[in-house]
């Protein structure tokens, strides 16, 4: 966390130390919709479109971060480099301001790790280096036992707990985000890795993006749980209610039956008859919810209904309740009712096999 000041604004800030052109590469709701992003080795810093509008600045412009650490400050300026949106609005994000790591590194004091193999020294220099002998070096000096006396500086608790907060331990990367081409095999990946970490003793951890977002992506988790549930419970009801008709229907035509197997109707035949009715109403059926669920769509759409509670806009994906229907989306409404009314078919059925000829043909229930 820092400060980020321009020429008429000052603000907190999250930090968040990123190569551009990967980080834009792995999360595609990012659009850029002015500048573009550094190149890896440059600085530069990429601002959300809100938070450009609040700080009144524009890409080219120069701003600075600023920590404080006790009566010291580190300050370091970067030149906006882009301006993007997100496809969905999000507050919180909003408010992470993206850098190059280099910056973050930098301003809160990390060290950078750097490879050995990036050296490259001349055939001299490494024979030198072998033939050193460090313990050599250091033949001629004196142990010293003595040391520098100073005065005691009484630090008060407040002060402690400060330097305490402030410490940070040395590192190149906090975080490492990953993609996968499979999201199903996601909670097996994390059980992997932990696993690893675990017996490496290595202090880091795994997580999926729901852990990672906070409480805001699990309360948007819980309320989604909330509205499947609805939907299964009025699938259930809709069940329900296709049963009973069918098995009224069934009770209103005991004499035919009864009649049909008078007259030598095999209870294959009723069998066909019932599930051939079955499947002529819920073919129907089908076919008039899927219009009715365009038409429902296109006017919702058309209604042009818009949000400005940042929960609901996250809930929904976007400022305006916009829906749409596709082609999967038909067949796979089209064939749950197909289901639900074979499924819905089978307790009629073993009604109607079960007609005694003699008793229905006499009227009895």
């Amino acid at each position: 966390m820092a400060v980020l000041e321009s020429d008429s604004e000052d603000t907190k800030c999250y930090m968040f130390g990123v190569p551009a052109s990967k980080y834009l590469e792995l999360m595609t709701s990012i659009r850029l919709i002015d500048g573009k992003a550094w190149a890896d080795g440059e600085k530069g810093i990429m601002l959300s479109r809100p938070y450009a509008e609040k700080m009144k600045v524009n890409v080219g412009d120069t701003l600075q971060f600023e920590i404080s650490e006790g009566f010291s400050s580190r300050i370091r300026s970067v030149t906006l480099s882009a301006i993007y949106e997100y496809s969905v609005e999000n507050a919180v994000l909003e408010k992470i301001v993206l850098t190059n790591p280099e910056t973050v590194r930098a301003i809160m004091d990390m060290s950078d790790l750097s490879s050995a193999d990036k050296i490259d020294i001349s055939d001299d220099m490494e024979k030198m280096l072998s033939d050193f002998d460090i313990d050599s070096f250091f033949s001629d000096a004196e142990d010293i036992s003595e040391g520098i006396k100073t005065e005691e500086i009484a630090v008060s608790d407040a002060d402690a707990a400060a330097l305490e907060n402030s410490y940070t331990n040395s590192s190149s990367w906090n975080f490492l985000i990953c993609r996968i081409d499979n999201p199903k095999k996601v909670k097996k990946l994390v059980r992997s890795l932990n696993r690893a970490f675990k017996e490496n003793d290595w202090p880091c951890e795994a997580v999926n993006w729901r852990s990672s977002a906070g409480n805001t992506a699990f309360y948007l988790y819980i309320l989604r749980l909330i509205l499947n549930i609805g939907i299964i419970i009025i699938l259930g009801a809709g069940f329900i209610v296709v049963n009973n008709t069918l098995v009224i229907n069934v009770l209103d035509r005991i004499r035919e039956i009864g009649t049909m197997r008078a007259i030598g109707a095999n209870k294959r035949y009723i069998t066909k008859v019932c599930a051939s009715e079955t499947l002529i109403m819920a073919f129907i059926a089908g076919i008039l919810g899927c219009v009715f669920g365009v038409v429902g769509s296109y006017v919702v759409s058309a209604m042009h209904i818009t949000f400005s509670i940042s929960f609901i806009i996250q809930l929904f994906g976007g400022t305006v309740l916009h829906t749409t229907v596709s082609l999967p989306n038909l067949l796979g409404a089209f064939s749950l009712s197909i289901f639900i009314g074979l499924i819905a078919w089978i307790y009629p059925l073993i009604n109607a096999i079960r007609v005694n000829p003699v008793e229905a043909m006499q009227g009895a229930k």
